[in-house]
């Protein structure tokens, strides 16, 4: 069955936080320059070698650039690897629910999403530890955004949210058509490269994906007339 859903919204934060500039006082000191990301000839050599099954594929999101430095040197000499892809990531460490191009392409793929402990306390033993007392747990935010994550992972290790459903994202959105497509795909969704006709959308109307968001509100397509809904990604 061919499902449509057109995309006109921003739908998350990106990556790095943006901060607003704020004039700088005569007499305060300049601020400190970021901290560099880490390069690959500054980590250590893997002490152990696992199997492919056995070896962590890692993504980090929500730490700064020297923090995750430091855990990428843990991880190599545990055996771990980073992560290349969204779709190649067995692990997501985080901090707390974020609305991050890796939080948002990795949950759709990974089979864990745990804490910073998970790595600390494995690097403690020598040996990658269970996952299962380091589950990222983030009260707040799903209350906030009123979801479990839990739920979430089993429904996307069920089957992907997206599967069988195809999506025209239009031009200019915010985030990138790039970075939009990658999270519809990682959750197992179809971009469409050029805009359906007015007939096939209202075809298929009844079977299209609506996004919340607190107020919702819609929006009208200049093109075909088509009501639209706008918001958050609900998984």
């Amino acid at each position: 069955m061919f499902c449509l859903t057109l995309i006109y919204l921003y739908v998350f934060e990106p990556e790095q936080s943006i901060r607003l500039q704020q004039k700088q006082k005569p007499n305060e000191p300049a601020p400190p320059p970021p901290a560099k990301k880490p390069r690959i000839e500054d980590l250590p050599t893997p002490t152990k070698k696992l199997s492919p099954e056995s070896t962590p594929t890692v993504f980090f999101t929500g730490f700064e650039p020297a923090q995750v430095q430091q855990y990428i040197k843990k991880l190599y000499v545990l055996g771990g690897e980073v992560a290349e892809c969204a779709r190649k990531c067995s692990h997501l460490v985080a901090n707390k629910v974020t609305r991050t191009v890796k939080f948002l392409t990795a949950m759709s793929i990974v089979k864990h999403i745990v804490t910073p402990e998970w790595l600390e306390e494995s690097w403690k033993t020598h040996k990658f530890v269970d996952e299962q007392n380091f589950m990222l747990r983030d009260a707040e935010a799903e209350v906030l955004f009123s979801f479990s994550l839990e739920e979430s992972l089993k429904r996307a290790h069920a089957a992907p949210l997206f599967k069988g459903k195809y999506f025209y994202i239009t031009p200019g959105i915010c985030p990138s058509l790039i970075t939009m497509k990658a999270i519809v795909e990682c959750a197992g969704g179809r971009v469409l490269s050029k805009q359906p006709s007015f007939r096939k959308i209202m075809e298929h109307k009844q079977n299209k994906v609506q996004l919340h968001r607190p107020h919702r509100r819609t929006k009208r397509s200049g093109d075909a007339g088509y009501g639209i809904s706008l918001g958050w990604f609900d998984t």
